[in-house]
């Protein structure tokens, strides 16, 4: 993976983006690592794939195999760790600016994380059709983890919007609207993540 977009990085100031940056990807760092040749540093999958295919450093062109790379200096991964990121769900909707460093956990737990449906099977536009009308004209909860009372306001919400004949985005929205409006962060929906974007 090539390294990190500069432009998720809002505070990077243009010295750091310059020091920090893959000479082969031009992105953030990830995952650095640097030649004994010339003690440049690149991401590892950047200058990997490089070697795949040349057997020069992309800096000085002197002779580099991958026993020529090493971990980078403690200095440029704490330094790296510390600059502040977008998440990687910025674009469905997380406004969470975090360090680096701390990234890889956010991810994990963001709420904007895109999740495959369980229940969802791969089917004909015939089944999806016949099965979409079904659900419109009376739409069910098939799984949920929140209490009665948030059951009966979230179908009381879609089968309001349905009868305005909105479509499922505007259902969607206004479920997302309203359940956090009367729950706060009480209540989360995994289909949030497509009504912010």
């Amino acid at each position: 993976m090539p390294g990190y977009s500069v432009d998720r990085f809002p505070d990077l100031s243009a010295e750091d983006r310059d020091e920090y940056t893959c000479s082969i990807c031009q992105q953030i760092f990830d995952t650095p690592v640097t030649t004994t040749c010339c003690l440049q540093t690149f991401c590892e999958d950047c200058i990997i794939k490089w070697l795949k295919t040349n057997t020069t450093c992309p800096y000085d062109r002197k002779p580099l195999t991958r026993k020529g790379l090493s971990q980078s200096p403690r200095i440029i991964v704490n330094t790296l760790g510390r600059f502040k990121i977008e998440c990687d769900y910025w674009e469905v909707g997380c406004r969470k600016v975090i360090k680096l460093s701390d990234l890889p956990q956010h991810t994990v737990n963001c709420r904007y994380k895109l999740t495959n449906c369980s229940i969802c099977v791969p089917k004909s536009e015939d089944q999806i059709l016949a099965e979409c009308r079904r659900h419109l004209s009376a739409p069910e909860l098939i799984s949920n983890k929140i209490n009665a009372d948030m059951t009966d306001k979230t179908l009381a919400i879609i089968r309001q919007q349905l009868r305005e004949q909105n479509t499922i985005y505007e259902v969607c929205k206004e479920v997302v609207n309203q359940m956090e409006l009367k729950y706060g962060s009480a209540w989360t929906c995994t289909a949030d993540w497509a009504v912010k974007a």
